[in-house]
């Protein structure tokens, strides 16, 4: 057999070989890198983007454990592949609308007597704190708690003196809603009876925010409280101060305690 005929029968051979390892490094290529995202065969596909495979698409859960804070939160659940809170579960009375506080892992009415109200506030028909109607009250359930109704007047029960109530404002905010301007109002009233001459209003805010920031936002709501009273107590004199978060009324870090914070109180001369 010539050597001729021996090379032309080697090649061919070489050649299904070569073809074979190229077949095998493709398939081996394939399997490597795996179907393009979101499809998946398993959670190793969507490892990079720190989700886990559900019928083969990558998700951001599969089960609750896999959602942030799952474990100290238990409103959270993974619905779908994606990780909600249940409707009205609530941790806070930050999860919870205006008007409602959290109770046994569920959003409730605020209050349901004039008790469960602080800062002169009445419990309302629909179960919120609110100032009783500036026209004056008509019985001592009209009043907060401590105070009863007098001439239609919200008095203290031991002294028997008008009580002057803080202005609380919105997160953010120094606008006067009318509430406060009611509110401001039956202070001017109360400051009058008691011949009151000249006036501090401070300005007060939440803990949320930077020191420099919320001395300038108290600054801001003692001066619309100021400006508003100039327009219904026009003899009063009345000076400014802002104290910004430093003299919180209350410490607990829940919307109830930050609103009773936000607020503007009358520091009348003595």
């Amino acid at each position: 057999m010539s050597k001729t005929f021996e090379i032309l029968q080697i090649v061919p051979l070489a050649a299904r070989a070569w073809a074979k390892l190229a077949a095998a490094a493709c398939l081996a290529l394939l399997a490597a890198c795996g179907p393009s995202y979101p499809n998946c065969e398993n959670d190793g596909h969507c490892k990079s983007k720190g989700e886990y495979c559900l019928d083969r698409k990558c998700v951001a859960c599969r089960t609750t454990s896999h959602c942030p804070n799952a474990a100290t939160d238990k409103c959270v659940e993974c619905v779908a592949g994606g990780c909600v809170r249940r409707e009205g579960c609530c941790t806070n009375n930050l999860d919870c609308p205006g008007g409602k506080k959290c109770s046994s892992g569920g959003c409730v009415a605020e209050c349901t007597t004039n008790a469960d109200c602080v800062d002169g506030k009445i419990c309302g028909p629909a179960g919120s704190c609110v100032r009783p109607d500036a026209s004056g009250c008509k019985a001592d359930g009209d009043c907060g708690g401590g105070l009863q109704c007098k001439d239609g007047r919200c008095i203290n029960r031991q002294t028997g003196t008008c009580e002057l109530v803080n202005i609380t404002f919105e997160f953010n905010e120094a606008t006067l809603s009318r509430e406060a301007q009611d509110a401001i109002g039956a202070n001017a009233k109360c400051m009058a009876d008691q011949t009151t001459k000249s006036v501090t209003i401070e300005g007060h805010c939440d803990e949320r925010g930077t020191d420099a920031y919320n001395l300038e936002l108290g600054n801001r709501r003692a001066k619309s409280v100021q400006k508003y009273l100039g327009q219904v107590a026009r003899k009063l004199k009345a000076r400014t101060v802002s104290y910004g978060k430093t003299k919180p009324l209350c410490t607990e870090g829940d919307d109830a305690c930050w609103s009773r914070n936000r607020r503007a109180e009358f520091k009348p001369a003595k």
